[in-house]
């Protein structure tokens, strides 16, 4: 995700999925699993 949002973050993938998020916009509406876009698909991609 970080290379799809064009941020380049050197840290191990561990801290990277527990301290870094990206919002809602980066995604079409396809990729949620529900109206409260609260979930993404496994597939998901920004």
């Amino acid at each position: 995700w970080s290379e799809k949002c064009d941020r380049k973050i050197d840290v191990p993938l561990k801290k990277l999925y527990t301290n870094y998020k990206v919002c809602s916009d980066h995604f079409t509406s396809s990729m949620f699993l529900n109206d409260l876009k609260n979930r993404l698909q496994a597939h998901a991609i920004p």
